[in-house]
């Protein structure tokens, strides 16, 4: 086929996903989402399969109609609950990470079988703990694999296992990052394309040039507006998935050694804490700090409008902050850490203010507090800075045309 024509004709991708992207109210669904969505706009022709877990899941019949207009919807109930005894089975009885066999299915393998019929020209899968189902993939079709990174899953526990005090938990962790590593390097041999997210990552994830493609997380700028006074000004805030144990060590890490200070400066600012599916432990322990804690909220959106200075403390993880992008094009100031700012390259004390410590982070929320206009300035340059660099469609066009560059070779 000639190039311009190759070019021009539509793609069909099947995208695999270990949780239901929709709604999208985390990192990780918001940016399947937003290349599901993409993808299709592209005018390609999309299926999705996606696992319905305790977590997330949501009926299909209950996506909306532009939703199921564009794109192909597939589901698979899976059990992915946590057991203690399973966990131990796996620790002494397996070589897989326990994080990648909870998505093993029977169920979903059947379902996948029967949609590999359509003879896809990608096969797009949504993270590293899908990578089980390659060889169901390579068994039933030719379809070109893709692995869309969305962090380097054994850095996140490397740097876990580093900020572990538990001797048990720390060696847990440096044997589930050991064992994690190993699932990377075997799924790089196996797959023919690599998307991360980050340059990070990708420096991370050895793997051809020529063959990868970054393809950060993007938004749509014309649902962002430009600065808006926020309805609680008095309020640094912080909002992220409380299931995930990075978030929970970043914010207790934060109210101890940071905020406690802050408010005994600022005691008319206030300190609030969203997030879905906190544990009760979790919850009980910030009863002990001058915080408020809001909890799963209605709508992410609304509560990073109604508030003023955001704060992501991040010391583990990988890949990239959705959140940290959507403050900034909500144009909100956004206070984090080196690991926070990962892969989003704002320039620090220009569109994002970066802080390493607990004093340089102490410092920086106190400026942003006393100065209104230093902190609306950084938050209308942080505006203009994702409009620019993380346009979903910008994005979304650019690994669509690396795709169909490779299907020529």
């Amino acid at each position: 086929m000639g190039t311009v024509e190759n070019q021009q004709r539509s793609l069909r991708i099947l995208v695999l996903c270990n949780k239901m992207p929709y709604p999208s109210n985390d990192g990780g669904t918001i940016a399947t989402l937003n290349m599901i969505m993409g993808m299709a706009a592209q005018g390609n022709m999309v299926d999705v399969l996606a696992m319905q877990t305790q977590k997330h899941n949501f009926p299909l019949e209950k996506l909306s109609t532009e939703l199921k207009q564009s794109i192909n919807w597939h589901s698979v109930w899976i059990d992915t609950e946590i057991s203690i005894g399973k966990l131990l089975k796996n620790l002494f009885f397996s070589r897989l990470p326990y994080n990648a066999e909870r998505f093993v299915s029977e169920e979903y393998n059947s379902k996948l079988i029967d949609l590999l019929r359509n003879n896809y020209d990608i096969i797009q899968l949504e993270g590293l703990y899908l990578t089980s189902y390659i060889d169901t993939i390579r068994k039933y079709s030719k379809s070109t694999i893709s692995l869309r990174a969305h962090n380097v899953e054994r850095l996140i526990w490397e740097r876990m296992a580093e900020t572990e005090t538990n001797p048990l938990r720390k060696l847990y962790k440096q044997i589930l990052s050991r064992r994690i590593g190993r699932l990377e390097s075997q799924t790089l041999s196996k797959i023919d394309l690599l998307v991360p997210i980050t340059q990070n990552d990708a420096a991370q994830l050895p793997f051809s040039p020529e063959r990868t493609y970054i393809a950060s997380t993007g938004i749509e700028p014309q649902k962002f507006s430009a600065y808006k006074e926020p309805a609680v000004p008095n309020s640094v805030f912080y909002i992220g998935a409380l299931d995930w144990e990075p978030n929970q060590e970043a914010v207790l890490w934060f109210v101890r050694n940071v905020w406690t200070y802050v408010h005994q400066q600022c005691p008319d600012w206030e300190l609030h804490i969203a997030g879905r599916n906190a544990p009760k432990k979790f919850a009980a322990e910030l009863t002990n700090y001058p915080v408020i804690f809001d909890g799963q909220v209605q709508s992410a959106q609304e509560f990073i409008e109604r508030h003023n200075i955001m704060v992501v403390p991040l010391l583990s993880g990988s890949g990239m902050r959705i959140k940290i992008i959507e403050a900034m094009a909500h144009s909100r100031c956004v206070v984090t850490t080196p690991v926070g700012a990962e892969g989003i390259n704002a320039e620090n004390g220009r569109q994002i203010l970066i802080g390493e410590t607990p004093n340089e982070l102490k410092q920086l929320i106190l400026k942003a507090i006393s100065d209104a206009d230093y902190t609306q300035k950084i938050a209308r340059e942080a505006f203009e800075y994702t409009n620019i660099n993380f346009n979903n469609r910008q994005i979304i066009s650019g690994l669509n045309n690396f795709y169909k560059l490779c299907l020529q070779r």
